[in-house]
């Protein structure tokens, strides 16, 4: 009986986590979707790139920036440097365009921290933060200010497209489960805010912004500080950046590691937001979308552990086996990957293991204490 409890269960909150959720966002939506009250706007705006040892990729960057359809006079960008010990910031000081400005901060204090330093530095009304290895789109950020008429809205995310290096199961996958993920962002921002967004590129009120905790990752406490505030995070569809996939599977991994154990932190220092009853909505998605997404290993361990008892019965026995394969399928995208291998065909269970896997090796991490604030380009 303990058993068959654990296993409808389990499973019951597994299809919640990966679709329940999704259709019920999607739906509600449709149904209650509050547009953004849109007009002509292009305020000051300050670009912000945090940057560490870029010098491969760091003039393309400010040649991409500069580059896009804005009103020359009312743009400037601060190049944030965390103590580049390489020649990135003598490209950013010998570029030649007065708009551009270097920002050093030494002591390898990590993005948030180079983020809010670059704030205080900021004259923009609104300050526009993009990461070093994103390519903009030309009309990305005349597309992105509009949003800024609606009094209600302080923050606003561009519209983020994954472009493949190769074809491989870490690219493929990835950008799979980044479509999903997409689906469900339009969704959330129809219906109110966002909970986070992608640290490629979104623009703040830089009235709205609040120097961020340096361990927390700023891309996804962004959206809670603009809760606190009673304003809106959106989502730009019209607002197009390009990042490209990481092709391996041990960056991918370390990646999502990363990210996770930076994101676990800010939830339980933010917890207050996953209160329902005083922030409603936006509670209900945190919970969803970000706390059951890491807890879903843990989930998917009872739901395979409880199917091991009741496998005398056909159903629960083809349940396990399904379980099972699904994670066997997993594995031999990893090994096949790492030989070389194009296998297309396990591309979803090989990225759906290796989120699993990544969110429960963060867990971990962050039990034992890690933290993680500094980052290193990743480039090939």
């Amino acid at each position: 009986m303990i058993a068959l409890t654990l296993f409808w269960a389990a499973t019951g909150l597994l299809v919640y986590i990966y679709l329940g959720y999704a259709f019920t966002i999607r739906l509600a939506s449709r149904v209650a979707g509050r547009p953004v009250s849109k007009a002509p706007l292009a305020p000051n705006a300050t670009v912000v790139v945090a940057a560490y040892n870029e010098e491969r990729g760091i003039r393309v960057k400010l040649d991409n920036i500069l580059a896009l359809e804005y009103p020359t006079g009312r743009l400037e960008v601060i190049v944030a440097s965390d103590a580049s010990t390489d020649g990135t910031d003598a490209i950013v000081q010998s570029y030649g365009d007065s708009r551009v400005r270097l920002l050093r901060i030494e002591g390898r204090v990590g993005k948030t921290a180079c983020q809010n330093a670059a704030v205080e530095a900021a004259h923009g009304e609104i300050v526009v933060f993009t990461d070093a290895t994103t390519v903009i789109e030309h009309a990305a950020l005349v597309s992105l200010m509009p949003n800024f008429a609606d009094p209600a809205v302080g923050c606003v995310a561009a519209q983020l497209t994954y472009v493949a290096r190769g074809d491989n199961l870490t690219a493929s996958g990835g950008t799979a489960y980044w479509s999903y993920e997409v689906a469900l962002r339009i969704a959330e921002s129809a219906l109110g805010s966002l909970i986070g967004v992608s640290g490629c590129l979104y623009a703040v009120r830089r009235s709205a912004y609040r120097p961020i905790r340096p361990d927390l990752i700023s891309d996804f406490v962004i959206a809670m500080q603009m809760r606190a505030q009673g304003l809106r995070t959106v989502l730009e569809p019209g607002a197009i950046c390009f990042e490209e996939t990481l092709n391996r599977s041990g960056e991918e991994l370390s990646m999502r590691v990363r990210v996770a154990i930076r994101s676990i932190a800010a939830l339980i220092s933010e917890r207050r937001f996953l209160n329902p009853f005083r922030h409603g909505l936006f509670a209900i998605e945190l919970l969803s979308h970000k706390l059951l997404r890491y807890a879903s290993p843990f989930v998917w361990a009872v739901a395979l552990a409880a199917c091991i008892p009741l496998a005398d019965r056909m159903f629960y026995m083809a349940c396990l086996l399904g379980q099972v394969a699904l994670l066997a399928a997993g594995i031999a995208g990893f090994v096949l990957h790492r030989s070389g291998a194009r296998l297309g065909v396990l591309a979803q269970p090989y990225y759906f293991v290796l989120t699993n896997i990544a969110s429960l090796v963060a867990v971990a991490r962050y039990l034992r204490g890690d933290r993680v604030r500094i980052w290193n380009p990743v480039r090939t």
